[in-house]
C-alpha cells in the first residue's frame, strides 16, 4: 500500500508541478544521459559534404551547389524531387555551416535526450522537408540550400513538448518553453530583415517541428520499480509503435504539398526548367529535343534571356545564321549570367563576321 501511494503521489506532482517534481527528479526523467549518436553524426554528414563541396570548386558556388542537389524551383518543377532532401545537408559558406552547427549542437542533443534517438531523427528529416517544401511552394526560382528548416523544426518540436507538458515540468519547462519562443521570434524576425535568408524554410520546418512534436512529445508517468512497489521510477510512455501513422501521414502531406506547388508554379519557373532541359540536349548534340524545349521555355516566357540564349546557339549548331543572330541580340537585351554573356557576345561577333 506505501509503493502504492508513493506512484499516485508522484503522478500527482508530475501532472501538477507541485513542489517542483521537475527540479527535484530531473536526474531521474527518461532519456536525460542519453548518447546523441544521430546529433553528431547529423553534424559530421554536414560538415564532410561542405568539404567536398569546398574541394569541386567552392561551396558558394551555383553549379557546386546545383551538383550536390541544392533546391532550385526550376528543376524540382522537371521531376527532381529528391533536392528537397539533399538540400538539408548542403551550406553556403563557412559561416552558414558554423551557425546551422552550432544550433544543431546546441538543440539537437537537447532534443534527442528528450525525444530519444528514432524519434530525433524522424522530427530532423520531416521538419527539413516541410521547410523545404514551403520554400519550394513559396519561392521557386532561387537556389536554396541549408539545415535550417530541420533545426527550426527541432526548436518547434521542443517548444511543443514543453508546452503541453508545462505542468507536468513546473517553473523550469515553462521557463524554457518562453526561451525557445524568443529564439524561434528572433530568427524568424531577422529572416524577414536581412538578405538573402529563406524564410519560408524556416517558417515550415518551425511549423513541421511543432506538429511532430506534438505528435511524438514524451508523457511521463511514475511506476513502482520495487518488489513490494517501496520505490518509484519515471517512464516515458508514448512509444514509436503507437505513433507508427504519424510517419505516414506526415510524407503524404509533404508529397501533397510538393505536387501542389509543382502545379502552381511560376511561368517563369516552368520556363527555366525547358531552358535547362534544352542546354542538356543541345550539349548531347540532339538537336531537334533541345529545339523542342527551348520552344516552350520561350513560349512560357517571353522575357527569359537564358531561352533566347539557348536558342540562339541551338540556331547556330543547325545553320541558321540569321535566326541565332536574332536571338543572341535578344538575350543580350533582356539579360542572363555574366558567362553566357560573354559566349553570346563573342558568337554574334563570330556570326556577323561571318556573314560579312
Amino acid at each position: 500500500m506505501a509503493g502504492n501511494q508513493d506512484t499516485e503521489l508522484d503522478n500527482a506532482a508530475l501532472e501538477n508541478g507541485e513542489g517542483e517534481a521537475y527540479s527535484r527528479r530531473a536526474v531521474l526523467l527518461p532519456g536525460w544521459n542519453r548518447r546523441t549518436y544521430a546529433t553528431w553524426v547529423f553534424l559530421a554528414i554536414n560538415l564532410v559534404v561542405w568539404i567536398a563541396m569546398e574541394a569541386r570548386g567552392g561551396s558558394q558556388d551555383q553549379e557546386v551547389l546545383l551538383a550536390f542537389g541544392a533546391m532550385y524551383g526550376p528543376l524540382i518543377a522537371g521531376g527532381e524531387y529528391w533536392r528537397l532532401f539533399t538540400a538539408m545537408f548542403l551550406h553556403v559558406g563557412a559561416l552558414h555551416l558554423i551557425f546551422n552547427g552550432v544550433g544543431l549542437l546546441i538543440f539537437g542533443k537537447m532534443a534527442e535526450r528528450i525525444f530519444g534517438l528514432r524519434r530525433f531523427v524522424i522530427i530532423y528529416l520531416l521538419a527539413g522537408l516541410s521547410g523545404s517544401v514551403a520554400s519550394y511552394a513559396f519561392n521557386d526560382v532561387a537556389i536554396g540550400a541549408g539545415a535550417s528548416g530541420a533545426i527550426m523544426g527541432i526548436l518547434g518540436a521542443l517548444g511543443a513538448f514543453y508546452l503541453v507538458r508545462r505542468n507536468t515540468l513546473g517553473n523550469m519547462g515553462r521557463q524554457n518553453l518562453v526561451g525557445l519562443l524568443v529564439i524561434a521570434a528572433f530568427n524568424l524576425i531577422f529572416g524577414f530583415t536581412a538578405a538573402g535568408i529563406d524564410n519560408w524554410a524556416h517558417m515550415g520546418g518551425l511549423l513541421g517541428g511543432i506538429l511532430m512534436g506534438l505528435a511524438l512529445a514524451p508523457k511521463y508517468r511514475a511506476e513502482s520499480s520495487g518488489l513490494l512497489g517501496g520505490q518509484s521510477r519515471i517512464v516515458d510512455t508514448t512509444s514509436l509503435a503507437r505513433r507508427w501513422w504519424v510517419i505516414p501521414l506526415a510524407l503524404a502531406v509533404l508529397v501533397l504539398g510538393a505536387r501542389v506547388a509543382t502545379s502552381g508554379a511560376s511561368d517563369v519557373a516552368l520556363a527555366q526548367a525547358h531552358v535547362m532541359e534544352a542546354e542538356e540536349y543541345l550539349n548531347d548534340q540532339i538537336y531537334d529535343k533541345a529545339l523542342e524545349e527551348i520552344e516552350r521555355a520561350v513560349e512560357l516566357d517571353s522575357y527569359s534571356g537564358p531561352a533566347f540564349y539557348i536558342r540562339g546557339k541551338i540556331m547556330v549548331e543547325l545553320g541558321n545564321t540569321s535566326q541565332a543572330i536574332t536571338d543572341l541580340s535578344a538575350s543580350l537585351r533582356l539579360g542572363m549570367d555574366p558567362e553566357s554573356r560573354s559566349d553570346a557576345i563573342g558568337t554574334l561577333v563570330g556570326l556577323r563576321g561571318t556573314r560579312r
